[in-house]
């Protein structure tokens, strides 16, 4: 797992929406929406329009299923908080203020007191994979699952699992969508993570609001 704080900072943000074009996120469409943690349906109008591609080109009998995308900043926060409490737990001996205590925090939620998320973008989505029926197929570990089943790379994960994953990856990164390594269920198009695992000096969509 890595923080994607290690990476270098986008020097540029462009936005090609102006204004920026949220829609939502709809059934009609071939993608369920997963309300476990947010009733939030909003998305990046561009962003959209690659799931739905994507969506065309899964295997036969398979659906995406979304979790979140747009993500307000006082939800970040929360979520942040959240984090930061789970990992005090499993690190005591670490003060909460400390960069090294930070950065395991920043694998698991983006610092928004920092860089924030790409969720704040609207760029970026939760999603896996489900059946016609919204059965969820099986990917090794939950959605915000932080633990070391998050990791994309897990090796503890089922064959079938690890195959769930790649059709996933594989049918997202067909339409320009890339995945963060640390969270197998987190892909973005346009945000500044986007752009630092693309190795791009420019992020297309900055955050909508701070």
């Amino acid at each position: 797992m890595f923080s994607d704080a290690d990476l270098p900072e986008p020097k540029l943000i462009r936005e090609i929406e102006n204004p920026a074009r949220l829609v939502e996120i709809k059934a009609e469409d071939g993608i369920f929406f997963n309300p476990r943690y947010t009733d939030i349906r909003l998305i990046r109008a561009y962003t959209y329009e690659l799931l739905k591609q994507a969506a065309q080109a899964l295997p036969q009998g398979l659906r995406f299923v979304v979790y979140e995308a747009y993500r307000p900043m006082a939800a970040q926060i929360k979520l942040w908080d959240s984090v930061v409490a789970a990992k005090h737990k499993e690190y005591p001996h670490l003060p909460v203020d400390s960069e090294e205590f930070i950065a395991i925090c920043d694998i698991f939620a983006a610092n928004p007191y920092r860089q924030g998320s790409g969720h704040q973008s609207g760029a970026a989505v939760d999603i896996s994979l489900a059946d016609v029926n919204g059965n969820e197929l099986d990917m090794g570990g939950v959605v915000r699952g932080f633990d070391e089943t998050a990791d994309f790379d897990c090796p503890l994960i089922s064959v079938a699992a690890r195959k769930n994953r790649e059709i996933l990856k594989n049918t997202l990164a067909a339409v320009g969508m890339v995945n963060y390594p640390s969270e197998w269920w987190h892909y973005s198009f346009g945000d500044r993570l986007w752009a630092r695992l693309t190795g791009s000096k420019l992020a297309i969509f900055g955050k909508l609001d701070k």
